[in-house]
């Protein structure tokens, strides 16, 4: 698991590299690359607030649950595994814009990266259904994937405000980092009652 999600890192990164390379090929000024975009555009300190602090939260889920995974036995490590891999994805792709921008700009339309998060999102679901988890943590995971999908909704009907959809996408990375909490917060519990049980029942001196 650990060699996994080394490599599952290092592609992200050579992603993020790649992605940076190609587009300062058109850029004459790499400060545009390395400063922060509220200083380049010269737009207060707040301006894209919210979208930042998105951005963390997805990366916070993404390390919580690759940490809760990391602690967890068959059957929990894999869905808590596939729930990280997904939000550092999303949290690539929120930050870069990729399927917004970059995509559409190579000839891959939008919908059809949306048509595969939520194929993604579908099956991560039924899997985390099939495993046995205490109720805080199963709600966490669905509440927040409510969240993300009423986010999508909103998004693709252009009539919701633009507060609904980009709040209830940050309400449901919060439930995500929750439910990447308190599932570790269970494997640990689980671990020291199961270390508990054998150092009780070995035989006295």
């Amino acid at each position: 698991m650990q060699a996994g999600c080394a490599a599952a890192g290092i592609l992200l990164l050579l992603a993020a590299v790649g992605l940076a390379a190609e587009a300062s090929e058109r850029i004459s000024d790499v400060g545009t690359l390395t400063r922060d975009p509220t200083a380049l555009a010269g737009v207060p300190w707040w301006t894209g607030a919210m979208s930042r602090l998105t951005n963390l939260c997805w990366a916070a889920a993404a390390a919580l649950n690759g940490l809760a995974a990391r602690a967890a036995s068959s059957p929990h490590r894999r869905p808590l595994l596939l729930l990280a891999g997904l939000c550092a994805v999303l949290a690539l792709d929120d930050t870069l814009l990729i399927h917004e921008s970059i995509l559409p700009g190579h000839g891959v339309p939008e919908d059809l990266a949306m048509v595969f998060y939520a194929g993604a999102g579908l099956l991560l679901a039924w899997l985390w259904w099939r495993t046995p988890w205490r109720r805080t943590v199963l709600a966490a995971f669905f509440t927040g994937g409510a969240f993300l999908a009423l986010s999508v909704a909103s998004d693709a009907a252009h009539v919701v405000p633009i507060l609904v959809e980009d709040g209830a996408k940050l309400a449901g990375i919060v439930a995500w980092c929750f439910c990447g909490a308190w599932a570790h917060s269970d494997m640990l519990a689980l671990r020291q009652e199961q270390q508990i049980e054998v150092t009780s029942g070995a035989p006295r001196p």
